[in-house]
């Protein structure tokens, strides 16, 4: 009768241990979401800033003091952005649930792509032949407009 006991104990036990690790990677999950969104809410804040600073200023290279981009936030310090050659490179390191939160906050913009052995590759995997700004790192999810 004692080993009937134990094997429900145990039995009882990995159920609960399983119900306990589901509802932990479930709630691991949310984070990435809820980070990925703020970091692609970022970058798409800074962008549109930019864009609209660019436009009045007539810039189209070189960099942009945050200070004149009037961002109702401090942006995560991983954020780089740039002016080149009239392009607008957004960009920070790879992070969990970054890029598909990018890719629907851009509405499916095919301008996100990420940094791969020093060749910007669209996230259908093409290579742009864009020449990369300095600081752009292999890893890095770019968003370019």
């Amino acid at each position: 009768m004692g080993w009937v006991m134990l094997a429900f104990s145990l039995l009882f036990f990995l159920i609960v241990g399983d119900i306990d690790s589901q509802q932990n990677q479930s709630g691991r999950e949310a984070l990435q979401t809820q980070t990925g969104q703020l970091w692609a809410s970022q970058i798409m804040t800074i962008a549109s800033r930019v864009n609209d600073w660019r436009y009045r200023t007539g810039q189209n290279d070189g960099e942009v003091p945050t200070a004149q981009l009037g961002l109702p936030f401090t942006p995560d310090p991983r954020i780089r952005y740039l002016l080149q050659q009239g392009r607008l490179w957004v960009w920070m390191p790879d992070q969990p649930g970054l890029t598909e939160a990018l890719r629907a906050q851009s509405r499916g913009s095919a301008l996100i792509g990420t940094m791969k052995n020093g060749q910007l590759l669209w996230l259908s995997g093409l290579a742009t032949g864009l020449p990369a700004p300095q600081g752009v790192t292999d890893g890095a999810v770019v968003y370019l407009n």
